[in-house]
């Protein structure tokens, strides 16, 4: 009895410092960044990982970020889900950009015109990046990565990052399924323990039906890029075909 205690102590040893590891700093340790915009962390009032992000907060947060720095961020609401929750876009570049932005977007689609193209000082032209985040809602490092990406580009200081956001546009939607992604992190919360569990059979990742993956009707909308049947599709197509992107991740 007593070796079976001291063995389930010696258990208890590595298992206790488990639940007090510090989330880790997922930003460029190279990079300084502006003190006067909040963080994920200081708006939330906890660090990014610490708990699955709910849509509202996500898009609280990065709407406190285009509020903050509007020399850099503006934010666009390009549609609604199903479920009646806002599809968004961020759009981040250097001021100077956002100036002549739609100067810049006009000047870009000619280069999808080939009688256009030649004439464009594409030297002078920022590239246009588009960037969506969590299309299946249980797969949420996705959009909970985005608060962070987007914080990062927004308050980073210094030439190079200044370099960086002149050269580009940034078209950032930090979730492509909010429907899911609320879905998803309602149950994940309700059902984690204190202590970190990664058993497949533990309740917190064992979703009830439907599950977060799909949208509110249970569309897989990573299939609906071609059939374009639900608003979360036909509004991020749009955006597409507004800007078409010189690269697209997704």
């Amino acid at each position: 009895m007593r070796q079976s205690l001291l063995v389930l102590a010696g258990f208890l040893c590595f298992a206790v410092p488990s639940r007090g590891q510090k989330i880790p700093d997922y930003l460029p340790a190279a990079v300084k960044y502006d003190p006067a915009v909040p963080t994920p962390e200081k708006y939330l009032g906890f660090p990014i990982g610490r708990r699955h992000l709910q849509h509202h907060e996500l898009v609280g947060y990065l709407r406190e970020l285009a509020r903050t720095v509007p020399g850099r961020v503006s934010i666009q609401e390009y549609g609604r889900s199903h479920g009646d929750r806002p599809l968004l876009v961020l759009t981040i570049t250097a001021p100077e950009n956002h100036k002549r932005l739609e100067e810049i977007r006009r000047e870009h689609l000619k280069l999808a015109n080939p009688k256009e193209s030649a004439s464009i000082k594409t030297a002078e032209l920022p590239a246009v990046i588009w960037m969506g985040y969590g299309v299946h809602g249980n797969e949420p490092s996705a959009s909970n990565a985005a608060p962070l990406v987007a914080y990062h580009l927004a308050a980073g200081t210094g030439e190079n990052h200044a370099r960086l956001l002149r050269e580009l546009v940034v078209l950032l939607d930090p979730c492509l399924n909010p429907d899911g992604l609320e879905r998803f992190a309602r149950w994940a919360n309700d059902n984690r323990g204190k202590t970190i569990n990664a058993d497949p059979q533990h309740r917190e990742h064992r979703e009830a039906w439907p599950g977060g993956r799909t949208n509110y009707y249970w569309f897989d909308l990573n299939r609906d890029w071609l059939p374009a049947q639900h608003p979360e599709s036909q509004g991020r197509l749009g955006l597409y075909h507004r800007w078409k992107p010189n690269l697209v991740l997704d």
